[in-house]
């Protein structure tokens, strides 16, 4: 929509609010605003009660997808869902969604086809915070798995997986946060950091397939050569380089970052024409999975600190 600025007195100058955001945000005579400014843009924001998203859902035919429903509808800031079903059997699949990623879901209502989900718990505020554990939980979970593959102590890769759950919890939290609240400084970077939130989540995805895949081989069977184990150490490498590039950015290191990049794409190009076993090919292709994955943020990371 489009507003014409009002002159007054000279150097005053007005633009009236539209009266649906006014009316919903229940903003009255004489009441103060936040209104900042960031470039050529301005954007007000009420001191009011905060708007509730209400939303309904019927789960009924969803099946194995409910939570993943569930979920896209918390990260979209959903306060109040109504769901309905027609078999028990998707309430019990319900139950377990809730219990996993999306914190302070919880479940008020309940009839014998219904039921009313509430968002009780308070949103946070420490956007940043919850960012640094997910980097923290995906640098543990590279490094610790390389130290375990390093000692051929599978079964602690079975218990690092666990760490995915975690990972799953705050990463939608900072999506949740991004869509209702948006990004600290300016909005036009909630896109791409949504975009590396988004991707985390997956790197995680890819560890723990990768963790659970080698807790449940049998170790004497299991024979990694010298090669394969140096690449997977370089791709792991990567995480560490961007969550660092994050935090400092420097120029030259994302030269750095897209050169080991290639060197690792240039030694699965190596080893995939040499005979590897079943295992070895399995851990070459996380290795490649997880480089690419990371590498598909650094233009996210580019919009973020240029």
């Amino acid at each position: 929509m489009r507003r014409k600025v009002i002159q007054i007195a000279g150097s005053t100058q007005l633009v009236s609010l539209p009266r649906q955001w006014a009316k919903r945000n229940n903003l009255q005579k004489g009441q103060e605003i936040e209104v900042r400014e960031n470039g050529n843009t301005i954007v007000v924001m009420a001191n009011a009660e905060p708007f509730i998203e209400k939303a309904e859902i019927d789960i009924s035919k969803l099946d194995v997808m409910i939570p993943r429903c569930i979920s896209a509808l918390y990260k979209r800031g959903v306060d109040s869902l109504r769901v309905t079903y027609s078999d028990p059997t998707s309430l019990s699949i319900l139950h377990k969604a809730l219990a996993k990623d999306t914190v302070g879901f919880e479940i008020l209502e309940q009839g014998e086809n219904t039921c009313m989900i509430k968002h009780v718990a308070g949103e946070t505020t420490e956007f940043n915070s919850v960012l640094r554990r997910v980097f923290l939980l995906l640098n543990t979970m590279s490094e610790e798995s390389i130290s375990a593959f390093r000692k051929e102590n599978y079964t602690l890769l079975g218990n690092l997986a666990f760490l995915e759950e975690a990972n799953n919890r705050f990463t939608t939290i900072c999506m949740r946060y991004l869509n209702t609240k948006g990004a600290a400084d300016t909005f036009n970077k909630v896109g791409p950091l949504y975009h590396m939130v988004e991707s985390l989540e997956q790197l995680a995805d890819h560890y723990k397939y990768l963790l659970q895949h080698f807790s449940k081989l049998d170790k004497e069977k299991v024979k990694i050569r010298k090669e394969v184990l140096q690449l997977f150490e370089k791709s792991n490498k990567l995480i560490r380089l961007y969550s660092e590039l994050f935090y400092k950015f420097d120029s030259e290191r994302v030269v750095v970052f897209k050169k080991e990049r290639n060197a690792v794409v240039e030694t699965v190009h190596g080893l995939l024409k040499r005979k590897l076993n079943y295992a070895e090919n399995w851990l070459v292709y996380h290795s490649i999975a997880i480089t690419q994955k990371v590498f598909e943020m650094v233009d996210a990371l580019l919009v973020l600190k240029l």
